[in-house]
């Protein structure tokens, strides 16, 4: 791992998110972070907010989004980052929800009221089948109403599975399976295209069956160098001060370490990756611990996450930019 490669410099950010939390009330099939109820309850606390706000003014970002996990299940953690987003002159684009915490109409209608006095002008309602299997759509119906009784706009995402969530018993959840037998064979092989979905993170167990899969030889014959961890839009910023490249979770580069060169003693993965491209990775995990692929993979990112995750969860490999752990054991 002393080996040196190339060196990654992230200079520039145009848009992306703050995660407050990995824990979750769900753990939806197409979660990009796999969030989930097995997660630390761990929040971002005032400190953090106050850092990871700085950094995005410093790289000239002055709007973000808000997202999880599910930010909502700890309200007044919420509160105390949009508070630091606040005092840094950092404008909350929306908050990001799945209504799991959407019970009695008063409290919620009183915590709207907060999040408005506070500058939140427009809260994303998830609305879908994968959210339909954790959470009742009685509940996102509710939290849709309210967010209009107290003049706070609605971000649908995406409001053109409503009307198939309306089909099924809004009073209960239903699974995939539920929607398959309803719509036919090929529902849940459209929902990618229609949720603009990234196939990874926990998308990739999902889909693997629904579409064409390549061998690790194939893939590695015909992939370039990983030029998406340079990516500079719809990046992500979470409670534990990393950098988050879209689309490649998983990954974590400390936001102290933007704008350098990233050390490649620190950042040996992430370094790889962006000069070599997956067969780098492939062969440093073949030659030092044995890897050997177990099965077909959808894409790139599908072998590099099972690369990793054989290192972390079976090898025990722990790197800096290698994380958080979880994401790798909750699999």
């Amino acid at each position: 791992m002393e080996k040196s490669v190339g060196k990654l410099k992230i200079e520039r950010l145009f848009s992306g998110g703050v995660i407050t939390n990995y824990y979750c009330s769900s753990a939806c099939k197409h979660c990009l972070y796999n969030s989930s109820p097995s997660w630390k309850k761990e929040y971002m606390t005032e400190e953090m907010a106050d850092k990871v706000f700085k950094t995005l003014k410093n790289f000239g970002v002055f709007s973000v989004h808000i997202g999880g996990g599910e930010p909502f299940l700890n309200f007044e953690g919420l509160k105390k980052v949009i508070n630091r987003a606040n005092e840094n002159g950092i404008y909350i684009e929306y908050i990001e929800t799945n209504a799991s915490w959407v019970e009695n109409e008063d409290e919620v209608k009183r915590r709207l009221k907060e999040l408005k006095n506070l500058g939140i002008e427009t809260i994303l309602v998830s609305i879908s089948p994968f959210h339909n299997e954790y959470i009742p759509f009685k509940k996102v119906l509710k939290l849709i109403k309210l967010l209009d009784d107290v003049g706070i706009r609605i971000f649908p995402w995406i409001e053109s599975f409503a009307n198939e969530i309306k089909r099924l018993n809004i009073d209960k959840t239903h699974s995939l399976s539920e929607y398959k037998d309803l719509f036919g064979e090929n529902y849940i092989k459209l929902l990618p295209q229609r949720y603009y979905l990234t196939l990874n993170g926990r998308a990739i167990k999902t889909f693997e069956e629904y579409f064409p899969t390549k061998s690790a030889d194939d893939i590695i014959k015909n992939s370039p160098a990983c030029f998406e961890l340079y990516s500079k839009s719809h990046f992500h910023m979470d409670l534990f001060g990393n950098f988050i490249p879209n689309p490649c979770v998983g990954f974590r580069i400390s936001i102290d370490d933007l704008g350098k060169e990233l050390d490649s003693s620190k950042y040996f993965f992430v370094n790889l990756l962006y000069t070599k491209g997956i067969k780098g990775l492939f062969e440093f995990a073949k030659e030092n611990y044995d890897y050997t692929p177990s099965k077909k993979f959808l894409n790139k990112c599908s072998l590099c996450f099972d690369i990793r995750k054989f290192l972390v969860s079976e090898k025990n490999v722990e790197v800096p930019d290698l994380g958080p752990r979880e994401f790798y054991l909750n699999f």
